[in-house]
C-alpha cells in the first residue's frame, strides 16, 4: 500500500503539484507573519537582549525596560559587596534630538556602551574593531539601515543635545522599531549630557559568577534594597515584561494577531480545498481498488501516506523560500526572526492540514458505491 501511494504521487505529480505549492505558501505565510512579530519584539528590546548581563537593576515598578529613570548611585556598593557579583556597569541611555547640517531633526535613543575591559564590555554583535572606533571622543555609531533617515555618513557630523558628534562607522542588526539607536561610549555620553547621569544611572548591569544561582542572587539583592530603591530582573524577565507591554499598549499585538488569524484561515481553507481536489480527482482509482477487495482501512493508509509525502515536500519548499526571505530581510534591515521552534510548530500545522484534508476528501468514497464512481 505504501509503494502504491508513492507510485501514484510520482505518476500523477501534476495533480498534486498545486497542493504542494499551496501547502508551502500557506505555511510560509504563517511563518513570516509570526517571524515579523518576533522581529518587532526583538527590535524593541535590542539594548536589553544584546547586553552581556545576568541581572538588570532598574528603577522600581517599571512596565517596560525603556521606562527606567534613576537608580541611586549609592546602591552600587551593595552589588559589589555580594560574593556572586563579578562585574558591575552603569548603563545609560537617553532620548534626544539628532540634528544634521541641513537642519533636519530626528528623535533618537542614545546608548552608552561600556568600553572598559571586562565581562560587560560592549554589546553582543559589536566587534572589537567597532568598539575601538568609540574610543574616540564624541564619536557615535548608527545602524546602516538608519543611515538614510539620519543623513549619516562615515566621517560626517551631527548634533546631539547641542553637542557636535562624529559618525565613526555603521553597525548591522541594531535597527530598533522604537526609534533609531545611536551608540557611543559611556564617557562620551556623560560629556554630551551630564544631566542624564548626575543623580544616578537608569540601569546597573551585573555579571555573576556562574557557580551561583541567578534566582537566589536576585532575591538576595532585592531584599538588600528593601524593594524601594530599585528592582532586579533577569534579561529574560525584563524582555517578556517589555514585550507584553508593547503588545498591549501599542496596538501592534492586536494587528499582528488579526493578520496571523487571517493567514491561518487562508492556509486551512485554500490548502484543504486544493488537496481535497487532488484526492477527489483520484476517486475512480480508489473505487477500483475498493471493488477489487481493498479494505477501507487500506485505502485510508494510501491517502494518509500520500498526504504525508505532500506535506514533506511542501515543508521542504517552505523552508527553502523562508531561508531566502530571511537573507533578503537581513540585507534590507527588516527585523525577521525565524526560530527552530517556530519552524517546528509550522511544520506540524502544515502536516496536520495535509492529513486532515486527505482523509476528509476520502469520506466521499465511504458514502458512495464503487459502481457509481466507476461510471
Amino acid at each position: 500500500m505504501v509503494s502504491l501511494a508513492r507510485q501514484n504521487l510520482v505518476h500523477e505529480w501534476r495533480r498534486f503539484a498545486a497542493a504542494i505549492l499551496t501547502l508551502a505558501f500557506s505555511g510560509l505565510l504563517i511563518l513570516v507573519q509570526v517571524g515579523l512579530l518576533l522581529g518587532q519584539l526583538d527590535a524593541f528590546t535590542l539594548p536589553l537582549t544584546r547586553s552581556k548581563a545576568d541581572l538588570w537593576i532598574t528603577a522600581p515598578n517599571i512596565q517596560s525596560w525603556d521606562q527606567s529613570t534613576v537608580v541611586p548611585a549609592r546602591v552600587e556598593g551593595l552589588f559589589w559587596s555580594h560574593p556572586a557579583v563579578l562585574d558591575v556597569h552603569e548603563m545609560s541611555l537617553g532620548y534626544t534630538d539628532w540634528r544634521t547640517g541641513d537642519g533636519a531633526r530626528q528623535n533618537v535613543m542614545i546608548v552608552g556602551v561600556n568600553m572598559r575591559p571586562g565581562a560587560l564590555s560592549g554589546l553582543d554583535g559589536m566587534t572589537e574593531d567597532t568598539l575601538a572606533v568609540l574610543s574616540n571622543p564624541e564619536t557615535v555609531l548608527v545602524d546602516q539601515a538608519d543611515a538614510g533617515k539620519l543623513g549619516a555618513t562615515i566621517g560626517g557630523t551631527a548634533e546631539i543635545a547641542g553637542k557636535r558628534v562624529t559618525v565613526g562607522g555603521f553597525v548591522r542588526g541594531f535597527r530598533s522599531n522604537l526609534m533609531p539607536l545611536v551608540f557611543t561610549s559611556a564617557e562620551s555620553l556623560r560629556r554630551i549630557n551630564a544631566d542624564w547621569t548626575s543623580s544616578g544611572p537608569p540601569y546597573f548591569l551585573l555579571k555573576l559568577d556562574p557557580r551561583f544561582d541567578v534566582e537566589q542572587v536576585r532575591r538576595e539583592l532585592e531584599a538588600a534594597g528593601g524593594g524601594q530603591a530599585y528592582d532586579v530582573a533577569t534579561p529574560e524577565e525584563l524582555t517578556a515584561k517589555s514585550a507584553l507591554f508593547w503588545l498591549e499598549e501599542s496596538g501592534a499585538g492586536t494587528s499582528f494577531g488579526f493578520s496571523m488569524l487571517l493567514a491561518l484561515l487562508v492556509g486551512v481553507g485554500v490548502t484543504g480545498q486544493t488537496l481535497r481536489g487532488a484526492v477527489i480527482a483520484s476517486l475512480k482509482e480508489y473505487a477500483t481498488l475498493r471493488a477489487l477487495g481493498v479494505t477501507v482501512g487500506q485505502l485510508r493508509a494510501i491517502v494518509l501516506e500520500q498526504s504525508l509525502w505532500v506535506a514533506l515536500v511542501g515543508n521542504l519548499l517552505m523552508f527553502v523560500i523562508a531561508g531566502l526571505l530571511g537573507g533578503l530581510a537581513w540585507f534590507m534591515g527588516i527585523p525577521l526572526v525565524l526560530t527552530w521552534w517556530l519552524g517546528g510548530i509550522t511544520t506540524l500545522f502544515v502536516t496536520a492540514i495535509a492529513c486532515l484534508s486527505g482523509l476528509v476528501a476520502l469520506s466521499v468514497l465511504y458514502r458512495s458505491e464503487p459502481a457509481d464512481l466507476l461510471r
